[in-house]
């Protein structure tokens, strides 16, 4: 059996014993690799412009949405041209290129993330970079940074308080810590960084990445506020399992831990016709089951969508999840 499949099979047995939840989560957390790991942007060469959006839990009132636009592009070297301009006619002349021994892959890319829960937001704008090193004539390695900004902010007017005399009326102030909490400046803006690492094959990946590692230590704007930002730990993996000429399978398992929280694990299963429709499962271990449905429209443009549900009692109170997402290749 080969080294990639029984890694893949180890990680799925290993989320059988693991749970809880983090956010931002997506059910197609596998078309959106590079949000979780920069250095993931050499596993998809394409070029292309995303948009993904999702609305979770909904029926509580003010539930989790985020909304992520990110993107990449590999840098191509120009070949220098030369033309004779003696001649009317040019005839042109490529100029030919020294042998390499090893061919240095560049990708450079950006996100912009958005994500409500409750009285809370976050607001991120970083920067990718990606180098994608070949090992051998299969395996190739990449390293990933990434660095921006974060705004965290406090949004009082969406937040309830009870009332300390009489919890059926208003708030109207008497906690001193809530009143002293909301009397200063209710955002913090802070440097964001991240790095990863790949290892991957033409069936075969593994990714993993270290996110916010400054914490919130950087701050360019001072607030009484301590929004205790955390590293967060992503460690992806996927096999690709080609079943027939055109018929893919594609499973995904992605493992994310922040302290102190125990781990998050998800995986997914997605099959593909002609490399134009795919359809598939997401199970989040102890949270909720997903189902997800896409198409390429055009050579360019490709859109998904997923429904989930909890599978806690949560779903006697939720109408569940949507997200959309969407890519244009240029």
């Amino acid at each position: 059996m080969k080294l990639g499949l029984i890694i893949s099979l180890f990680i799925f047995w290993l989320s059988t014993f693991s749970w809880t939840q983090q956010m931002p989560q997506y059910t197609q957390f596998s078309q959106n690799k590079s949000l979780f790991n920069p250095a993931a942007m050499a596993l998809n060469q394409q070029q292309a412009v995303s948009l993904a959006s999702r609305w979770q839990m909904l029926g509580f009132g003010l539930e989790p949405k985020t909304v992520s636009l990110y993107g990449q592009m590999k840098y191509q070297k120009k070949i220098k041209v030369i033309f004779n301009p003696a001649s009317r006619i040019g005839e042109e002349i490529v100029a030919i290129s020294k042998k390499q021994k090893i061919k240095l892959n560049h990708y450079f890319g950006g996100q912009l993330v958005s994500d409500n829960y409750g009285a809370f937001k976050s607001t991120s704008f970083d920067g990718n970079y990606a180098l994608s090193v070949p090992i051998n004539t299969k395996w190739k390695a990449s390293l990933g940074l990434k660095i921006g900004i974060a705004n965290n902010s406090f949004n009082a007017n969406q937040a309830t308080v009870l009332n300390n005399s009489n919890p059926l009326l208003p708030y109207n102030g008497g906690d001193i810590t809530y009143d002293e909490f909301t009397s200063g400046k209710l955002n913090k803006l802070s440097l964001s960084s991240g790095a990863g690492f790949t290892l991957s094959n033409k069936e075969f990946y593994i990714s993993m990445a270290a996110l916010n590692l400054n914490k919130n230590k950087f701050s360019l704007v001072k607030s009484p506020i301590d929004f205790d930002q955390r590293i967060h730990l992503n460690l992806m993996t996927g096999y690709n399992f080609k079943i027939a000429n055109g018929f893919d399978l594609q499973t995904a398992v992605l493992i994310k831990k922040m302290y102190p929280a125990m781990l998050s694990v998800e995986g997914s299963a997605i099959a593909t016709i002609n490399y134009i429709f795919w359809a598939g499962i997401n199970y989040r271990h102890a949270s909720s089951l997903g189902f997800c449905a896409g198409m390429e429209i055009t050579d360019e443009l490709k859109i998904g969508y997923s429904l989930d549900f909890s599978t806690t009692r949560i779903n006697k109170f939720s109408n569940g999840g949507h997200e959309i997402m969407m890519s244009y290749a240029f």
